[in-house]
């Protein structure tokens, strides 16, 4: 073999650049996926000057097929008899004029289910009436949700929700969550033992752990970060100020913000300098708690073993369900417009609450919305 030093220069730099171009191979491939440099992440500036308000987003996440606004289908025109006159067993729109039912039924499908259509809900070889499938006893439920958050959230306001804004095309939502649930290693590992879950985690959601989702989303443990910093010194719970970090990282993550969107960074739990998005943030914890509560969970009994968790419980929704790294789900597409049957609307049949969303429980129900200061700021409060 020829001496290196006797070889000419130009094999050498051969050389060098075929070790290089492996060099810069292995590290892509095995160099967790990081923000590409020709889609920056872009700051926008809102607030006062010099406090450092900003809202961050990217062309990637605005252009993610996820988040574009699907197509609407034509209304049709109405037949003047009702869909429970027109059709049997319909359990929840029977107000609806029956066109106004046809439409939504095809609305839905392509919300939900594109690919299998009708035959999602329903069995082909079985009449349409027929209550032998369970996805159409979870979709009875799922509309009396639908029609339940755009009469009653005060977090959705005149946007309002339909299918979509959850599914995205999808049968099973792409953001869901289950208890204590860890995300799963994308190898085998050693000797059949997976690497841990912090080691393989490449997003803000997949690192954290679920615990938040269980404490905040589905059980009513109140957010009061503060508390663990007392006054005096005392430290209560440092789990629980954790929790609660981590649940604040997962908001930020499926907004797309970062904490000054609805915080000043100098004074975190002070409401008087908070941002009024603090507020829509405090109703949106509400709404989530009582979809996971009071749908959800209480569908079990429904779902096949294989559409459930590893702990056996459903399929859970946490902010990033609906809003997929956006600030407004979809942009802020007013998508319940043109389905106002989804609103309950002149049905008779309108779900009304007393309470909404905000305060389901009696602790809750002592917590009232503080007036606005001068500043047009809320005070107190969670």
């Amino acid at each position: 073999m020829t001496p290196l030093e006797k070889r000419p220069r130009s094999s050498l730099l051969g050389i060098f650049l075929l070790a290089a171009a492996f060099a810069t191979l292995l590290f892509v491939l095995l160099v967790p996926t990081w923000d590409a440099p020709w889609d920056p992440i872009e700051s926008r500036e809102w607030g006062w000057r010099g406090i450092a308000m900003n809202t961050f987003t990217s062309e990637r996440t605005r252009s993610d097929p996820l988040n574009l606004v699907p197509a609407s289908i034509e209304p049709f025109e109405a037949r003047g008899v009702s869909a429970g006159e027109a059709y049997e067993n319909v359990q929840v729109l029977g107000d609806l004029d029956a066109a106004q039912f046809d439409h939504l039924m095809l609305s839905i499908t392509e919300w939900v289910a594109p690919e299998e259509g009708c035959a999602y809900c329903h069995n082909p070889d079985a009449s349409f009436a027929a209550d032998d499938m369970y996805t159409k006893k979870v979709a009875r439920r799922m509309l009396t949700m639908v029609r339940d958050i755009n009469a009653n959230s005060r977090h959705v306001g005149n946007v309002g929700v339909t299918c979509y804004t959850c599914h995205r095309g999808q049968g099973v939502p792409p953001r869901h969550w289950f208890k204590a649930a860890e995300p799963k290693p994308p190898m085998g590992g050693v000797v059949g033992k997976p690497p841990p879950w912090n080691r393989t985690a490449k997003t803000m959601r997949d690192f954290f752990p679920r615990a938040a989702f269980e404490n905040y989303l589905l059980d009513d443990q109140q957010i009061m970060g503060a508390q663990a910093r007392s006054v005096s010194g005392e430290v209560t719970d440092l789990a629980d100020l954790e929790n609660i970090y981590i649940l604040m990282m997962q908001m930020s993550d499926g907004l797309g913000v970062n904490c000054n969107f609805c915080h000043n960074s100098r004074a975190f739990a002070d409401w008087s300098q908070s941002t009024p998005k603090r507020i829509t943030a405090w109703y949106g914890i509400r709404m989530t708690r009582g979809i996971n509560r009071d749908y959800l969970t209480k569908m079990h009994d429904l779902f096949p073993a294989d559409r459930l968790g590893p702990l056996g419980d459903v399929a859970k929704v946490d902010c990033g369900t609906c809003h997929n790294g956006m600030s407004r789900p979809l942009g802020g597409a007013p998508m319940a417009r043109g389905y106002e049957g989804l609103r309950g609307a002149g049905s008779g049949s309108a779900i009304t609450r007393a309470t909404a969303f905000e305060t389901r429980l009696p602790h809750e129900a002592e917590i009232t919305e503080p007036a606005p200061t001068p500043a047009g700021l809320q005070q107190g409060g969670q």
